[in-house]
């Protein structure tokens, strides 16, 4: 049986996907949510919980879990942990499970947990979340969490170097126009990404903000081999 890959750019373009039924959903959230959650777990995290609103952050605080939430690039007053990848390099987090809110990717990925699994990628772990998603066997989608439902190039491009390796897999294939604009740009930007990737809004934006947005991390492409899976309300490894 051949499954479809498609991509959708932001999340309000989600809900007018063609896709039907039960499917795999990929967000990508590259500055910086999917970036840090995969870095969070190579530094032991046992599991995250994903939350939408910092209410049930707060909540969540007060009964004993650590938070890592942040609004408009800031982390909020009541965390333990902003929204960083280098946030997470500490042994504190080893063993833990981890609430998180974030202003796009958590909302993402909740929103789409409605129709399936759903993975979490970054440049970190594109080969681990192709092996994973082609092992599955079932259609994808490819959802970009953007900025408050804005089209963002970041997550673009890596949707693109996603879409390619997919369909490059036996049994997959797309017609979708969103993934064939995804996959141009990747090979557009792929020979210089730390280039490409520092004239995006929201790499100003956070530069505005007194936040470096791409420590190392966040451009070298597969040295993770995680695999973050929301199921059931829970995100884990499934590597």
């Amino acid at each position: 049986m051949t499954h479809t890959v498609e991509v959708s750019l932001s999340p309000a373009l989600y809900p007018f996907r063609t896709t039907t039924g039960r499917h795999i959903t990929i967000v990508i959230d590259i500055l910086r949510f999917t970036t840090s959650l995969i870095s969070a777990f190579n530094h032991g995290v046992r599991a995250v919980i994903p939350v939408a609103t910092p209410e049930e952050a707060e909540t969540l605080k007060l009964q004993g879990y650590p938070v890592a939430a942040e609004r408009d690039g800031l982390r909020l007053p009541f965390a333990d942990y902003g929204n960083s990848a280098t946030d997470f390099n500490t042994p504190e987090i080893d063993g833990k499970t981890l609430v998180y809110s974030t202003t796009n990717g958590t909302i993402a990925m909740k929103m789409a947990s409605e129709n399936g699994p759903v993975a979490a990628a970054a440049f970190s772990n594109i080969n681990a979340v192709v092996s994973w998603v082609a092992a599955q066997q079932m259609n994808v989608v490819i959802l970009c969490s953007g900025w408050k439902n804005l089209i963002s190039i970041e997550d673009t491009i890596c949707a693109g170097a996603i879409a390619e390796l997919l369909i490059q897999q036996e049994n997959f294939t797309s017609d979708c126009d969103s993934a064939s604009i995804s996959a141009d740009l990747w090979s557009h930007t792929k020979a210089d990404l730390r280039k490409h990737l520092t004239e995006t809004s929201h790499y100003k934006r956070l530069i505005k903000l007194g936040i470096d947005p791409l420590p190392d991390y966040t451009v070298q492409l597969s040295i993770s081999s995680v695999v973050p899976v929301l199921s059931g309300g829970i995100i884990l490894n499934q590597h």
